[in-house]
């Protein structure tokens, strides 16, 4: 049997066991397609990554087919945080953080199944980059772990990985009871400026007690990984050897750049050194001042500000990665870098969309598409992203006369579920009443609120999320297709453009006029 890629925007494949069944399966552009065979003006394919890569169907015509793999960028909706998932046109994974609860660990667990990974065959995975050292960025890798031991109807939900590399800002945070200018370990002043000069390549090196409650789980899941073979750990920087950190994507023509954190030469007893950031300033219109706004240095902007972010080229396609950059350090970049270095098509907008970001840096990043991960989860985590500002922002910022921003949040769907208990609450209030007759009509009663029973579950009105806000992005270095999905099967919001360069290395970007569905 053949195996092949979708090479239209999108195909719908027709479930078996009739060609003309209504039961369909929407495949996209670069997704691994198996050739059965043709018969009668069809085509019946198998979909290899897929579920668990059973999905047999039907595709009238003959669909267009590519002999490679396409890049594909998923931005997974795991609610206040970030986890994105890069597969490289040759199947190589790259973990750009992992959210802070069990989302991210379930959608690889949903999106790898039919690699079947296993303790004794775990799936591999070419790198983990953590941005920064906030949980809401590695917390939820954890789960993946976690995972590991889920048995019965949840065993669908394993994941066993065996990570290769791990690249992460260099920075480990302290326990909660520190000072912000202890939390982050040795400093040294100089001039009027303060650096951390406790950079690790290893933050498993750094002593339990030193770390806070996050850091030490995150270890643990690190330590786990490692008896599966070693992980080669790395802090990174602007003005590091890319090419030497990054050649196994090198190997498939992608290149990376890496934009900060930009580390700085300080005297002994280190050689290199993050300045810390500052408390920005409180106006409404932070995105248009200069400087650092004099404030108080500040732990929680140091380690956002110093995100690992990097631009990532394929062919002419480029994606810029920022993490939860902010303010002053989008400034820093903007003064460091020309603004042609930092162009991109794509924009994974810095910090879920904050107001707390550099408009002349997002002018000079100049996108086409702008995606944002944002989510609410509970009160306590709730920070307003994305702001109106930054929405405006992004408007302002794109590149010609169309622009696309998507936002994992308004990707998302509800749907309403009417009157609903826990199974919790119920089980509860019958094992209470165990010696009790209840008749139909007696349960029926409860259940619809029209009688009253002291200690029976109130109702709450319940809604499910029948489809999360994941972005999708893939191309193949020139062509671009970004869609999210949506509550109603077949339907996407879906754009196509082209990427084309002339001889002086000048990007022209054409949207397709429709994308196709066959």
């Amino acid at each position: 049997m053949a195996t092949a890629f979708i090479d239209d925007d999108f195909v719908a494949l027709r479930r078996m066991p009739e060609p003309r069944a209504r039961r369909v399966l929407t495949l996209a552009f670069g997704d691994e397609v198996e050739l059965l065979e043709r018969r009668d003006g069809w085509t019946r394919l198998r979909a290899v990554n897929v579920f668990d890569g059973t999905a047999e169907g039907w595709v009238k015509g003959n669909p267009p087919l590519r002999e490679s793999g396409v890049l594909k960028l998923s931005m997974v909706d795991v609610q206040q945080g970030d986890g994105l998932l890069l597969e490289t046109p040759g199947g190589q994974i790259v973990l750009i953080d992992g959210g802070d609860n069990k989302l991210f660990a379930r959608h690889l667990a949903e999106r790898f199944r039919h690699r079947r990974s296993s303790a004794a065959q775990p799936l591999e995975v070419a790198a983990i980059i953590v941005t920064h050292g906030d949980a809401d960025h590695f917390s939820g890798l954890d789960h993946i772990v976690a995972s590991e031991a889920l048995d019965g109807d949840d065993a669908r939900k394993r994941l066993f990985l065996k990570p290769l590399r791990l690249f992460h800002n260099g920075l480990v945070k302290g326990p909660d009871r520190l000072s912000d200018e202890e939390i982050f370990g040795r400093t040294v002043v100089v001039g009027d400026q303060r650096y951390i000069v406790d950079l690790h390549d290893d933050p498993g090196s750094v002593a339990p007690e030193a770390m806070n409650g996050p850091f030490r789980r995150w270890m643990a899941t690190l330590d786990h990984w490692r008896q599966r073979g070693p992980i080669a750990c790395r802090r990174v920087a602007h003005g590091m050897d890319e090419a030497e950190l990054f050649d196994f994507l090198a190997a498939e023509g992608i290149d990376v750049e890496l934009f900060g954190p930009f580390d700085e030469a300080v005297p002994a007893p280190d050689a290199r050194g993050l300045r810390f950031l500052h408390k920005p300033s409180p106006a409404a219109e932070i995105h248009l001042e200069q400087g650092d706004g004099g404030g108080a240095l500040s732990a929680s902007h140091t380690i956002n500000g110093h995100s690992i972010a990097f631009r990532l080229s394929y062919g002419a396609v480029r994606i810029n990665f920022t993490g939860d950059m902010n303010h002053e350090s989008m400034a820093l970049l903007r003064h460091r870098m020309a603004p042609a270095a930092l162009e991109a098509e794509i924009v994974k907008v810095p910090h879920h969309g904050s107001h707390e970001f550099d408009l002349d840096a997002l002018k000079a990043m100049r996108p086409v598409v702008g995606i944002i991960s944002s989510g609410d989860e509970h009160a306590g985590k709730e920070y307003i992203h994305p702001r109106a500002t930054l929405m405006a922002a992004i408007g302002m910022a794109v590149r010609g006369r169309t622009g696309l921003v998507f936002n994992t949040e308004l990707a998302a769907f509800f749907a309403v579920r009417d009157l609903s208990f826990t199974c919790k609450d119920l089980a509860g209030f019958f094992s209470d009443h165990a010696t009790r007759q209840f008749t139909g009509k007696q349960v029926a009663d409860l259940i619809s609120g029209k009688a009253h029973e002291t200690g029976f579950p109130r109702p709450h009105f319940g809604f499910e999320r029948t489809n999360f806000g994941i972005i999708h992005v893939r191309t193949d270095g020139e062509r671009v297709l970004v869609f999210t999905h949506s509550g109603k099967d077949g339907l996407n919001e879906a754009y196509r453009f082209s990427v084309t360069r002339n001889a002086e290395g000048e990007r022209s970007v054409r949207f397709a006029r429709k994308v196709k569905t066959r």
